[in-house]
């Protein structure tokens, strides 16, 4: 029975890889970035994981757009997470900014719908805070938020309370350095709604990739963003969509009426996972945001 299982899981790897095309590019002399295609089409979707994360999370994505014609799926591992450089400096969002901008223009990426997952959105609105929209048809933020601190996590689209109450600042940035294991784990548990075993084991492997104290300095420079101002500006001139877990839908609905009332908002997600965990209903809201960009 091992055995087979074995097999079967070797066999959905394999088939999953297939969807991809692996390849490297050299930025500089330190940072040499592996990033994933699939597709063929003009307009590029350009997903950035979140912090400690690499491209394998966004595996069903680009299995789903393996034979495009329309849309080429384009993923990366930021500095420092997956099979990237791990360099000892630039862990910091302004830095994965500029790095995101190189990525663009080595790969000559144009009419581009941006997307970043977690805090991948601190690294495309850095990219836009630095480079401005003039290669965007759409920007996407994924269980994302586009401040790191506020008075209340609970009724403001933030991750941090700024008296870290709850702890939760503290455990992912001195998690890391003080109790790795607890932290890979509990990191896994709290993006994952099926927590099995086998689902806690594959993402925690790709956490564990990433090194313990460029995990602390992401999670400590990651809470003095705030790109507020960045996204109200894109409001009504870039197409905006805003897809998050369904717990944090009021929240986020309220905020983007106030803010950006042109934003296409969907908190369809299951866990902060979702699209990995319901690739299907993911793509198929992700869909319908591409269907109003022209």
């Amino acid at each position: 029975m091992f055995r087979a299982m074995t097999f079967i899981l070797g066999l959905s790897i394999a088939l999953a890889a297939t969807a991809a095309r692996s390849e490297t590019v050299k930025l500089s002399d330190e940072l040499t970035i592996h990033y994933e295609t699939a597709g063929s089409g003009d307009t590029t979707i350009l997903f950035v994981p979140g912090w400690s994360m690499s491209t394998e999370v966004f595996e069903h994505q680009l299995a789903a757009y393996e034979d495009s014609t329309e849309y080429t799926f384009v993923t990366y591992d930021p500095r420092g997470q997956g099979e990237s450089s791990k360099t000892e400096h630039g862990h910091f969002y302004q830095q994965h900014g500029r790095d995101l901008n190189d990525f663009i223009t080595a790969l000559e990426l144009d009419n581009i719908v941006l997307g970043g997952w977690s805090y991948g959105g601190n690294e495309i609105l850095s990219y836009i805070n630095q480079f401005g929209t003039d290669r965007l048809k759409g920007v996407a933020l994924i269980d994302s938020a586009p401040k790191a601190t506020g008075a209340d996590n609970t009724t403001e689209w933030v991750w941090y309370r700024h008296d870290d109450a709850d702890g939760f600042e503290a455990f992912f940035t001195m998690g890391p350095l003080l109790y790795r294991e607890d932290l890979l784990a509990g990191f896994a548990d709290w993006m994952l709604a099926d927590k099995s075993e086998a689902n806690i084991a594959w993402a925690t492997a790709i956490a564990d990739k990433t090194n313990s104290t460029t995990m602390a300095l992401l999670n400590a420079a990651g809470t003095f963003d705030d790109f507020t101002e960045d996204l109200t500006a894109m409001d009504g001139k870039i197409p905006l969509f805003y897809i998050v877990r369904t717990d944090w839908g009021p929240v986020v609905t309220s905020w983007a009426e106030a803010n950006t009332p042109s934003a296409m908002v969907s908190a369809t997600m299951p866990s902060h996972l979702g699209f990995w965990e319901d690739p299907e209903g993911f793509n198929e809201e992700f869909s319908k945001f591409l269907a109003t960009i022209k």
